[in-house]
């Protein structure tokens, strides 16, 4: 009973104070809008859209945790209705296109790290969406990367007869009420299934009596994930439904001609917990089926978000015996127009963060980066002072540091004799505030460009430290650097 029990909560408004509410059609501000939660970071790395049917954007908050937990994970999320839509039709299409287009207007964000994810009818919209956007990429706004169904009839052929066995059933009020609704409007607008097959093939997803492989070819490249409360006691039980009067063996189906065509990233979820929404209701029409931090954690890792907790290197720097570590993507946080890309690996002195200490400040760290960027000196001259301008500023306000004592950070960098093992050797210096005590200070520095055998990464150590370079720190800083290897 998807449609008559979501038809009640379309009204139901609840906020955060994170969510934006953003307008798309001003000439219809109150159908046309959708609800953006930002990151926490501020740092978008990609782009999570939830859509459904039959409900508001608000409603989607009160079921599911998956903004609130993408939030914390650099995503973005976007919350849209799609009114009354049950399939990508051309209404359906043309709001996404346009939500998604203004979405684009909206926030700084890459194309190519969208995942879409429906409950119900809206799943099949998404997926035939993705689909349409392989097929014809430029006509679409995004290609999306991810894309995720809840308990959705990915075949309209399917989705007729299970509107007939519900009606002929005539058990659950509710299913057969969707049933006759749902059977009109396919009538009304694609004909009869045996009498227009070609319209149900044309609409759906995937179409497991037509001729294969069908529309899920545009999906060989999309990570794909198909949820259901897979509890068919439960079903016998409260709907006298088996596992052939649910959608299940035709999302099965789906994933299955995908795994076939070659997609390894296709996957049929039976989820951890049964459907059950907010107001207490069972029903496998739910956002509950979705484990959350699961689902935004394959997300991330779809968009190859770093993390440090799981990110295991393929080259080798040594950890000296009380030394600390820290690892983080690039560009970082606190300095987003760092001209590179990859992982910084850092290594700190025991007494690093002491200002009464001889290892105040002396660190090292790798930047393992994708791809060979053009490098040299102007290049790493540039990147090093927006990046401790970046961590500088991060500071300011978390350590109260007057403005007064904040001055522009200065970087000067030459190329040197090349250190055996090297590409090419640079040594300068960095001229910033120290935040930890409020002074002004001086670091050398020694950059390696190193001579690795990686065709997809380039590798840069740099040696920090403000003491001159007779002091021991440089001993065990040059020892870092000659025990790295690139391969592990």
């Amino acid at each position: 009973m998807l449609i008559v029990s979501l038809c009640l909560s379309l009204s139901f408004p609840v906020f955060s104070q994170f969510d934006r509410k953003i307008v798309f059609n001003a000439k219809d501000s109150i159908n046309d809008y959708y609800l953006a939660v930002p990151p926490l970071s501020g740092n978008i790395r990609g782009v999570m859209v939830l859509v459904s049917s039959f409900s508001s954007p608000e409603y989607i908050l009160t079921e599911t945790k998956l903004p609130n937990i993408a939030s914390g994970n650099d995503l973005l999320t976007i919350i849209a209705s799609m009114g009354t839509g049950l399939w990508a039709d051309s209404v359906a299409v043309g709001r996404l296109n346009q939500i998604l287009t203004h979405v684009l207007g909206q926030f700084s964000v890459d194309t190519a790290k969208f995942a879409l994810g429906g409950l119900g009818y809206t799943g099949a919209i998404v997926m035939r969406y993705t689909e349409m956007c392989y097929e014809k990429p430029g006509q679409f706004p995004v290609l999306p990367k991810v894309v995720f169904a809840i308990n959705s009839p990915v075949d309209l052929t399917g989705l007729a007869h299970w509107c007939e066995e519900e009606i002929k059933k005539n058990y659950n009020p509710g299913d057969v009420g969707d049933g006759k609704y749902i059977l009109d409007v396919l009538n009304k607008k694609l004909g009869n299934y045996a009498e227009h097959p070609e319209k149900y093939l044309e609409a759906s997803p995937f179409n497991k009596g037509g001729p294969l492989p069908g529309n899920e070819r545009f999906l060989d490249h999309v990570s794909v994930r198909l949820y259901y409360d897979t509890d068919i006691g439960w079903q016998l039980r409260n709907r006298r439904n088996s596992f052939y009067n649910t959608f299940i063996p035709d999302g099965s189906e789906l994933v299955k001609q995908l795994l076939l065509q070659g997609n390894a990233k296709a996957e049929f979820m039976s989820s951890k917990q049964p459907g059950i929404r907010s107001s207490g209701q069972r029903s496998p029409f739910s956002w509950s089926v979705v484990d959350e931090n699961d689902c935004i954690q394959w997300i991330r890792q779809e968009f190859r978000i770093f993390n440090p907790q799981t990110y295991s290197p393929v080259y080798q720097l040594a950890i000296p015996g009380g030394w600390s570590t820290e690892c983080f993507s690039l560009p970082p946080d606190f300095a987003r127009n760092v001209q590179a890309a990859g992982v910084e690996d850092l290594r700190f002195f025991p007494g690093w963060g002491d200002p009464l200490s001889e290892e105040h400040w002396s660190y090292a760290y790798l930047w393992w980066l994708e791809g060979h960027p053009d490098i040299d000196a102007p290049w790493l001259q540039n990147n090093l002072q927006t990046l401790y301008t970046g961590l500088v500023n991060r500071n300011i306000i978390p350590r109260k540091i007057p403005m007064d004592k904040v001055f522009p950070v200065t970087v000067k960098i030459m190329m040197v004799k090349t250190t055996p093992g090297d590409l090419k050797t640079y040594e300068g210096t960095i001229h910033l505030l120290n935040y930890i005590n409020q002074t002004p200070m001086i670091l050398n520095v020694i950059i390696h460009q190193k001579d690795c055998a990686d065709q997809n990464h380039s590798y840069l150590f740099f040696e920090i430290s403000p003491k001159p370079m007779a002091h021991p720190n440089w001993e065990k800083l040059n020892k870092l650097n000659m025990d790295f290897s690139c391969i592990k």
